[in-house]
């Protein structure tokens, strides 16, 4: 049967094939949104409350700031609480001063607790970052930052909310067991990986060692974790929350390129591909060389590799230590 084009029946069967298109869609996005497996935003928060689990919000990094003056003090300098600092450049990252301070006379420094204005990890800046007076205090000449500022986190995403919900159901938390524990502990914010050692000092002991993403869990975090274990541990049981070592992964390979890759494109991929894999580890969990490899064979770029001695050091992965990339080195040869 052949319908004119713009006629009344043309027109009202286009109408009902866009109607049914978006039903379709519909349709799709419902049967994602029913699963944890594959839900999103919102959706994943209520199945994660369903299993009562939250997602953990994104929090500040705390450290200090060091204000200056070229000359030791002829009078009291006060540095009011409230004080605003940050580090240079188009993406600076403002601090806030947790306390009034005096720089007292005859002393040129005074270093002063702050707090990151906003919740991220962009708040973890390194020594020497923040230089930058936004609140201008009379009489001080400069700021910086001695120490690395921690502790700050992005809101958790869709991708870790979800392995903590299906964890749920791979290992059911009975109140006695491993899963309990570590459910606990993920369940503070800043807390990325967890390993939970029952007997670890003899019988009705436990211990829990937590990290954070790529850096030792600062005690803020510790004694959270802690305070959380202690409400809701079992009777009789000694628990004891601990800060996981971190052990910094370096990679080296000589790497033969496929036609049309550079050798900088190629060791970025390469860090990406291990970088990711790395990140599926938890406190405790060693590197294995199979995976490894796999990580970087599949890295774009890459026609075939070796590692070089950088591989490894001799450092054994124990149930305190938690492993981090660091650095990939890559060198190209013409093969392996």
């Amino acid at each position: 049967m052949n319908v004119p084009e713009l006629s009344d029946i043309d027109l009202r069967m286009k109408v009902l094939a866009g109607e049914i298109y978006n039903d379709e869609v519909n349709l799709e996005f419902i049967k994602r949104q029913m699963f944890a497996s594959t839900a999103t935003g919102e959706y994943l928060d209520n199945h994660a409350q369903d299993r009562g689990i939250k997602r953990k919000s994104a929090t500040k990094a705390v450290g200090s700031v060091k204000f200056y003056i070229n000359e030791p003090a002829q009078q009291p300098i006060k540095v009011p609480k409230g004080t605003v600092v940050a580090t240079a450049g188009k993406n600076s990252v403002r601090f806030i001063t947790d306390s009034d301070v005096n720089l007292s006379i005859g002393n040129d420094s005074v270093s002063v607790p702050c707090t990151a204005e906003k919740g991220g990890a962009s708040g973890n800046v390194a020594v020497n970052s923040v230089t930058v007076m936004v609140t201008n205090v009379v009489g001080i000449d400069g700021v910086t930052n001695t120490s690395q500022f921690t502790a700050g986190s992005d809101t958790e995403s869709d991708e870790l909310l979800r392995k903590r919900v299906l964890d749920t159901y791979q290992s059911v938390s009975n109140g006695t067991n491993k899963a309990y524990y570590k459910r606990l502990a993920l369940s503070v914010e800043g807390v990325n990986s967890v390993n939970v050692v029952p007997k670890a000092r003899g019988e009705g002991t436990v211990d829990i060692n937590i990290a954070c993403k790529d850096m030792v869990a600062p005690m803020s975090i510790v004694n959270k974790v802690a305070k959380l274990i202690q409400k809701q541990r079992e009777l009789n049981v000694d628990v004891k929350v601990f800060a996981a070592e971190i052990f910094r992964l370096d990679v080296g390979v000589y790497v033969v390129l496929k036609d049309g890759y550079d050798l900088e494109t190629v060791r970025q991929n390469i860090k990406s591909a291990v970088s990711d894999y790395v990140a599926t580890l938890e406190v405790g969990d060693d590197v294995l060389e199979k995976h490894l490899s796999s990580a970087i064979i599949s890295a774009e770029g890459v026609s075939d590799f070796s590692y070089n001695n950088m591989y490894r050091s001799s450092h054994e992965i124990d149930d305190e230590t938690f492993v981090t990339l660091r650095e990939v080195y890559a060198e190209e040869v013409d093969e392996i």
